[in-house]
């Protein structure tokens, strides 16, 4: 059996037979177990699920030849494929194909009967880890590990993409380098991810809170009172209520000063201190909906 694997190998692990070396490979007394598989996969012979099948058959034939490469160390993969077994075809019965036999040993410690397994091929999900378990359950001591070949496709389009990302930027980057390099855009997008974090967009995400909820009085309550729970209208007032009381602050501490005319940069300063008392005052009626027990409060706001 060595000197067939290494003469007629159809790929590493893999025995191809005929009409005149089936018998003398599967025929008893052998102390080796061997795999047949009986299929048709010339195109004449229309057999679509032999040549989905084999590649499966394969990956396990040579993941046995890749730990066992010298020899196969009493287990053969082979194939007997139609053109070159019909007379075996004819004597053996057989009408359909694809099919896979297993023979055991005859001979020595794990020997069995001389008839081979019949490996059920249709319906049989995962292949190749059904193909060797079943290997496995039938011959003691055998046990094959699946070596998948890698996958190159996936590193191919993923490098692909990046050289025409890499090439187009290069064309794009006059036009999109404004926008990088702006501090107000990337300000303003720290500003909203701020937002959402500090009005507890992430908490309604993962308590999964309602927008709104009822009262007993048979109302709508947009304010859920207690730290321990919020609603996703309340989220998106206190949120707005930051956006405006952190415009007001960067409007002082940025636009105003640069107004020259010392009347408008009077008015304007107040008009925002005007703006952030109201929005402030809000925002801590809104903090003692939640905290009833809270003693401070900003006038005419709250009580």
């Amino acid at each position: 059996m060595n000197q067939l694997l290494k003469s007629s190998s159809i790929k590493p692990g893999l025995i191809r037979l005929n009409d005149r070396n089936f018998n003398d490979v599967i025929s008893a007394p052998r102390d080796y177990a061997v795999v047949v598989l009986l299929t048709a996969e010339a195109p004449s012979m229309g057999c679509q699920l032999c040549r989905q099948f084999a590649p499966d058959y394969h990956l396990v034939a040579q993941s046995w030849n890749k730990e066992h490469p010298k020899s196969g160390d009493g287990l053969y993969f082979t194939v007997l494929d139609f053109k070159d077994g019909q007379r075996t075809f004819q004597s053996l019965g057989l009408k359909t194909a694809p099919n896979l036999w297993v023979y055991g040993p005859t001979e020595g410690e794990n020997a069995g009967p001389a008839n081979p397994y019949v490996f059920e091929i249709q319906g049989v999900p995962d292949m190749p880890g059904s193909i060797s378990r079943y290997i496995e359950s039938h011959l003691p001591g055998i046990k094959i590990t699946i070596h998948k070949p890698k996958d190159y496709s996936l590193i191919g389009m993923l490098a692909s993409g990046l050289i025409i990302i890499a090439g187009s930027f290069r064309y794009v980057y006059p036009f999109v380098k404004p926008l990088i390099e702006s501090r107000t855009i990337w300000a303003g997008l720290s500003l909203v991810a701020i937002l959402m974090f500090t009005s507890g967009h992430m908490f309604n995400n993962i308590r999964h809170t309602p927008y709104v909820a009822g009262n007993r009085e048979g109302g709508v309550s947009y304010i859920a009172p207690g730290f321990q729970q919020q609603y996703g209208f309340e989220t998106q007032i206190v949120a707005v209520l930051y956006a405006f009381l952190a415009f007001g602050a960067i409007s002082l501490a940025i636009k105003a000063p640069r107004i020259n005319d010392s009347t408008k940069q009077l008015i304007s300063v107040g008009t925002w201190v005007t703006i952030i008392w109201c929005l402030f005052s809000v925002l801590m009626f809104i903090f003692r909906m939640k905290n009833r027990g809270y003693p401070l409060s900003i006038p005419p706001m709250t009580k």
